[in-house]
């Protein structure tokens, strides 16, 4: 029943004892009609406030929209002018009579346009957050995260990754996409925040392995670490690493939005897993993330890389 067609029952039922001859100079009649009218006016400020409300639903939605709008527009104007900057970054990098003291700093401008295209995924990946779940399909993790710390160490200076438990397929249903996300950041944060080099340790674990593993973790799960010997965070730092846009107190001279552990958090979240962090100041970050194993028995192709040590080239500053 809505409230208006119960305003109207309470007034018919006011009206009918109001007109029966047995409620003629009851006493109690005054005060039914004062209480119908009281509540009465109590229906038609809800139906305001109803209305009120469904008219800011709709607004917000449509600001939603707009604002998806605006991100993809503004991701699309952002890339093309700096897939140009880049394209003649390398151009500039293959010029013959380029100055060798120049070579630097053409490194650094490339460096900067990988920022700006990681800061542009990252937004548009919030926004695909919000819009749509992960996709779960099978795929190979060991596979993905060995890929992804070769990526990464040959663009790091000064850092060796160690990758342990990659040498086997480690299927997981999950979006590959949204995932890979999750650990790039991971990984990158590591080399950022590792001023110093160092090594940065990968570990990956599944089922009961993972109880005896540095990652730990029950059975039903795949876990995977990654530790690095950086500046680390302090206790109450690492309480909010995963908020959205909050930067640690130590990270003031790096550069970062604040946005990729909050998305990781969401992704990992999304796929029904859990990531934490252990840290201390000067002593380096751990960071797990937990995701269920696949169920899926299909066959993955074994990554190219073993166990072991990745050693980092050397790249231009």
């Amino acid at each position: 029943m809505t409230m208006r067609s119960q305003e109207q029952e309470l007034r018919q039922w006011v009206q009918r004892l109001a007109e029966d001859p047995a409620n003629a100079g009851n006493p109690l009649l005054a005060e039914f009609q004062t209480l119908a009218e009281r509540h009465g006016k109590l229906l038609r400020q809800f139906r305001k406030i109803a209305k009120i409300s469904d008219r800011l639903q709709t607004e917000t939605k449509e600001m939603a929209r707009q604002q998806r709008q605006f991100v993809l527009m503004v991701s699309h104007e952002f890339r093309t002018p700096l897939a140009i900057i880049d394209s003649a970054s390398q151009m500039l990098e293959l010029e013959p009579k380029l100055p060798v003291s120049a070579m630097p700093r053409v490194g650094k401008i490339r460096n900067a346009v990988q920022r700006m295209l990681h800061l542009i995924e990252r937004c548009l990946t919030n926004d695909r957050l919000g819009t749509a779940a992960a996709r779960p399909v099978a795929f190979d993790l060991a596979a993905m995260l060995t890929a992804l710390a070769g990526e990464m160490a040959g663009t790091a200076t000064g850092h060796r990754f160690e990758l342990h438990g990659l040498d086997r397929p480690v299927p997981i249903p999950g979006d590959r996409d949204l995932l890979a996300v999750v650990f790039s950041n991971l990984m990158e944060n590591a080399v950022k925040y590792s001023p110093n080099g160092g090594t940065i340790r990968v570990d990956l674990a599944v089922g009961d392995d993972a109880a005896g593993s540095p990652c730990g973790g029950p059975g039903g799960q795949v876990t995977v670490r990654i530790t690095d010997q950086g500046i680390g965070v302090n206790a109450a730092d690492a309480a909010r690493l995963f908020d959205k846009y909050f930067r640690a107190s130590n990270a003031a001279g790096t550069t970062g939005a604040g946005l990729g552990l909050h998305l990781a958090r969401c992704i990992v979240d999304t796929h029904g897993g859990g990531i934490s962090v252990a840290s201390e100041p000067g002593q380096g970050s751990a960071f797990t993330v937990r995701l269920p194993v696949a169920r899926a028995t299909t066959p993955t192709a074994a990554p190219a890389a073993v166990s072991g040590a990745v050693p980092v080239p050397e790249t231009s500053p």
